[in-house]
């Protein structure tokens, strides 16, 4: 059965509710809004206001906005707007409303393949209802702790971890292949990160030291240790005349994650480079993978 109108619902610290139009191709589109809904509104209130934009995506004849409907949040990027917000698509059809939780892949989001994140509701429906229905599918969906640091991998896990002193600036996913990159405010060159690609071709002593290697040029050191402690299974150092790098690796499902460290030996005073050391370690002691 083909759906009549689409709604897709983004829950943050806050809310989006983004009406759908279907593209020539019949596809739905999620258009722009302007508006940023407080995540303490009722569910009354909530689910009126899905019901709002369902009439306006099935009866509306506009065309479709050129402008993406997630840079009123006011982030850079998509990607990053992807591991900030969890995505509920509202599907209407003749006689139900079918709320689906996708996942957050890191680039976009896929239907989940969990069953119990997808509901349906018969026509005619209590708003009330409504609104709880999709509160509680993002409240069950291993919440981010938005009052400390975090993000949901492409594995459905959820990282959380305290933030770091204010010195260290968040710079989101850099461009590059990381959910989340921390430089320092005055020694840029030094970050702390969690990369999702590491590139390497294998996990192995030699590989990694190798791919270090090929990065940085001859190492003056390199230790890699196996743990068995937390989430962290691998923990590896290593040293060159002008950085200083520390990584763990931690399992998230089939894949691995790399948590890591660079130091610019050459520019940073001595004293920040303990600093900044004395902070990775408290930050690596605070994450949680669920």
């Amino acid at each position: 059965m083909i759906s009549k109108a689409s709604t897709s619902v983004y829950v943050s610290d806050n809310i989006l509710i983004v009406h759908s139009l279907r593209d020539e191709r019949g596809l739905w589109v999620r258009q722009y809004q302007d508006k940023i809904y407080s995540y303490s509104m009722t569910n009354t209130e909530f689910g009126n206001e899905i019901l709002t934009k369902l009439e306006y995506s099935e009866n509306s004849k506009h065309k479709n906005s050129k402008k993406d409907f997630w840079t009123v949040t006011g982030i850079k990027s998509y990607n990053t707007f992807c591991k900030k917000y969890k995505f509920i698509q509202i599907l209407k059809y003749d006689d139900r409303i079918k709320v689906e939780l996708w996942v957050s892949i890191g680039k976009g989001y896929i239907g989940s393949k969990n069953p119990n994140n997808i509901v349906e509701l018969l026509l005619p429906v209590n708003p009330e209802v409504l609104g709880e229905t999709v509160r509680n599918l993002a409240l069950n969906s291993k919440d981010i702790d938005f009052e400390c640091g975090g993000f949901e991998t492409a594995d459905d896990s959820k990282v959380s971890y305290k933030l770091l002193p204010d010195e260290y600036i968040d710079i989101e996913d850099g461009h590059t292949d990381a959910y989340q990159i921390y430089i320092h405010e005055e020694y840029e060159n030094n970050y702390i990160g969690f990369m999702i690609d590491t590139a390497y071709e294998s996990f192995s002593s030699e590989d990694i030291k190798k791919t270090w290697t090929r990065w940085h040029g001859d190492l003056k050191s390199f230790k890699y240790k196996e743990i068995d402690d937390k989430e962290y299974y691998v923990e590896i150092s290593g040293k060159n005349k002008k950085i200083e790098k520390h990584s763990y690796l931690y399992k998230d499902g089939e894949e691995v994650l790399e948590l890591t460290f660079e130091i610019d030996l050459v520019n940073t005073p001595l004293e920040l480079q303990e600093k900044i050391k004395k902070d990775f370690k408290k930050f690596v002691k605070s994450v949680k993978v669920v």
